[in-house]
């Protein structure tokens, strides 16, 4: 019976005059994953709306407004949205919380309006997007034969989902360079400027970078040791070696100076014995 009485209001809805579907746009709406969303429903001032039904790729719930103070009756159809589902008065938007994967997709709202007796139409395409974690950057670099290196790096995020752009940011000629792609090549030769590399990860709910990449140090510090890094190395080495050699030496005069110390102490006690030992033998008897 209840299934009956659905496909009469339906045939009545398909069947109202002036509805038409065919030419309504599709509103663009991006979400969070796990978060919450309104779709905006338009009703027009002056109408008296008989009930909206709201699709998403089958019936998801019809709502029936109160008359005067009476709340409105809703109805959810769709067993997926249960409990997550609610309609914000005046208009009846939907708002769905706890954004799921199987969320995106097209919605549309048929509003039926008692007073003009027409149906109107409003279409969404809902798209759920998770925000970006920090981008994860590997650096290769190759030493080449002609006193250059040449660097490759290339960006990544994890659980990244569709629609992710990358851009790499550099500091260079006093402006900031971009380069669209998630690799990135470039060369470096002693006496060149450290250029450093920021990766940019974007999706249409967040956009967030990495920490900055200075290109120089991979390849000057396997590859191109200077005279003067060379000479401030060896300079290290020998402070470190002569540090150590005065805290052995300074470690054996103390050692020695800590005996000669106890050298007389110990000969004075020697003769404190023997003196003692003198005092307490036992003098011969006279009988």
């Amino acid at each position: 019976m209840g299934a009956l009485l659905w496909l009469l209001l339906l045939l009545r809805l398909q069947a109202a005059e002036g509805y038409s579907g065919d030419d309504v746009d599709t509103e663009e709406v991006v979400a969070v994953l796990q978060e919450s969303i309104s779709l905006r429903l338009e009703i027009p001032a002056d109408e008296e709306v008989e009930n909206i039904i709201w699709f998403s790729y089958v019936r998801l719930a019809t709502v029936v407004p109160g008359k005067e103070t009476q709340p409105a009756t809703v109805m959810v159809t769709n067993p997926r949205y249960e409990g997550r589902v609610s309609f914000l008065d005046p208009s009846y938007s939907l708002h769905i919380n706890n954004l799921s994967w199987e969320d995106s997709g097209l919605y549309q709202a048929q509003v039926n309006l008692r007073t003009s007796q027409i149906s109107t139409m409003q279409r969404y395409n809902l798209r759920v997007y998770r925000r970006l974690s920090e981008p994860r950057v590997t650096v290769n670099f190759e030493i080449a034969q002609e006193d250059g290196c040449n660097i490759s790096l290339t960006c990544s995020v994890e659980k990244a989902g569709l629609d992710v752009t990358y851009s790499w940011i550099s500091w260079e000629d006093g402006m900031d360079t971009v380069h669209e792609s998630s690799a990135l090549s470039t060369s470096w030769r002693p006496g060149d400027d450290a250029l450093s590399y920021t990766c940019r990860a974007s999706n249409p709910v967040s956009s967030i970078a990495s920490r900055l990449i200075p290109a120089g140090p991979f390849c000057a510090d396997p590859g191109f040791p200077s005279e003067k890094a060379t000479y401030f190395c060896l300079l290290a080495k020998g402070l470190l070696l002569l540090l150590l050699v005065v805290i052995l030496a300074a470690g054996l005069w103390l050692i020695r100076a800590q005996k000669q110390c106890q050298t007389p102490r110990m000969r004075k006690l020697k003769r404190n014995r023997l003196r003692l030992k003198k005092k307490e033998k036992p003098r011969p008897s006279l009988a």
